[in-house]
Order: structure tokens, then C-alpha cells, then sequence
């Protein structure tokens, strides 16, 4: 059902004038899921066929202010998230993009993101 959505999600984006792009740290993540699949080698060539259509937006310079102004905001707030999914975000932030994910809530608490669920 998960998969199903996710994928629902991709080709209403790809149907999209705008670029579909996807960060670094998405990457990372994917490839953990990848060495804890039940079949990596296959798990791998269907992450490659999927990362063949996207954008990969990396961290730079920009990112990590974001990600500083970002995390300090939510330490202040007395909500702090995760450092991935502040990264994640710093990184849609810093490129103009808006962040598509099934878990808004971990995100809900971050200025100006925003946000699309699936």
C-alpha cells in the first residue's frame, strides 16, 4: 500500500513542469534500505533506475546555514527534529523546492517549508 502511494506520488511529480529532485541525504537513506533489503542486488538496481530521473540537490554552504538557522529555531521551540530530516529540509529550503514526504509531522514546526504529503 505504502509503495503503492509513493509511487502515485512520483508520477503525479513527474507530470509536473518542475524538475523532480531529491537530496543527497534521501540518497543515503535509500541505500541503507538497500544493504538491509532481503535482496540488495536487486534493491540497488531499482534505487539506480529510480535516482536516473531526479535531480540530486547536494549540501553546500547555503544548506548549512539553513540547516544552523533551522536547528536553532527548533531547539528554541523546545521541538528539535532529527538531523537528517533537518538536513532534508535546509536542502528543499535552499533550492526553492517544496519536500514531499508520508511523515509531515516531523517537519510541521519548520518556517517557510513547504510541504506535500503522500
Amino acid at each position: 500500500m505504502l509503495k503503492q502511494r509513493a509511487r502515485v506520488k512520483l508520477a503525479e511529480l513527474a507530470a509536473r513542469p518542475e524538475p523532480v529532485a531529491t537530496t543527497r541525504f534521501n540518497v543515503a537513506e535509500l541505500l541503507v534500505g538497500v544493504a538491509r533489503s532481503r535482496d540488495p542486488v536487486a534493491e540497488d538496481r531499482a534505487v539506480e533506475g529510480l535516482l536516473m530521473g531526479l535531480e540530486i540537490l547536494e549540501f553546500d554552504d547555503k544548506t548549512a546555514r539553513l540547516f544552523r538557522e533551522i536547528t536553532a529555531h527548533l531547539q528554541t521551540l523546545g521541538k528539535p527534529a532529527g538531523d537528517m530530516d533537518v538536513l532534508i529540509a535546509a536542502t528543499a529550503l535552499a533550492e526553492g523546492h517544496s519536500l514531499v514526504t508520508r511523515n509531515a509531522i516531523h517537519f510541521k514546526n519548520i518556517p517557510e517549508l513547504r510541504i506535500e504529503e503522500y
